[in-house]
């Protein structure tokens, strides 16, 4: 008989749960002061965050649909997509106890979103797609990361050659405790490299160029890249928020 009420009393709440406004989940995980959005709406089968702000970097919706047994056990676990000009994204997510898993995540982000299109030849809305098969991070430093990223962007510079560039790849994994992603890409007479560091509030990154173009030289050194032994290189740092317009 015991076994059987606290069933019914586990089945009741789990439908609480699921009947649950989403907004009284997010206050409970710290409410806007600690996620950093301007409204949330719905239940957490079905409902939205507003003027989401990740690292400084403002996103204009976020559907969200929770998975009541993760709350029982005070962690946050679902399924997100995100919805904005410039970012956009599908995953599933799971948080506690300073522990945050990305899992099964396809995102699709411009260069001007990340700061990266001010080389000459790029066009601001060229995309990075990035498929996460698992990024774990506990207290903010990286345990674990798998996935590969993908982007054409160089394609519309090496037409300044009338030429066609390389189609670049990469691989994300853990560099000590960040978060990093190495790529890279070539073709006949180009051959480019890099990688970048992801931290809490910026990222690093390096590039390299080796080319025996030389009508491509004034273009790699209007972008800032010095030429080094036959290689041309640059590095620097960029804010997650670098490229948003307000």
């Amino acid at each position: 008989m015991a076994g059987r009420i606290a069933l019914v009393l586990g089945l009741l709440l789990v439908w609480l749960i699921a009947l649950m406004p989403l907004k009284a989940v997010a206050l409970a995980a710290g409410g806007s002061q600690a996620l950093g959005y301007r409204d949330v709406f719905g239940t957490i089968w079905q409902g939205r965050a507003y003027g989401l702000e990740v690292n400084g970097v403002p996103v204009r919706e976020v559907a969200v649909s929770l998975d009541p047994l993760a709350l029982l056990t005070g962690q946050l676990g679902g399924a997100w997509q995100i919805a904005d000009t410039r970012l956009r994204g599908t995953g599933h997510v799971r948080l506690g106890r300073e522990r945050m898993v990305f899992e099964q995540t396809d995102l699709t982000v411009t260069l001007d979103r990340l700061g990266l299109d001010r080389l000459p030849g790029l066009t601001r809305d060229a995309p990075i797609f990035a498929r996460i098969d698992r990024i774990e991070l506990r207290d903010g430093a990286c345990l674990e990361a798998s996935g590969i990223a993908q982007s054409r962007a160089l394609v519309s510079l090496a037409s300044l050659s009338d030429r066609t560039g390389p189609a670049l790849s990469g691989t994300f994994s853990c560099d000590g405790d960040q978060l990093a992603l190495d790529w890279g890409g070539a073709v006949e007479g180009l051959d480019v490299a890099g990688r970048v560091v992801f931290g809490d509030a910026a990222f690093d990154w390096t590039a390299t160029v080796e080319t025996d173009w030389p009508d491509l030289a004034d273009a790699l050194a209007l972008s800032g890249m010095t030429r080094d032994r036959g290689v041309w290189r640059a590095s620097g740092r960029e804010n997650y928020a670098a490229g948003v317009d307000g």
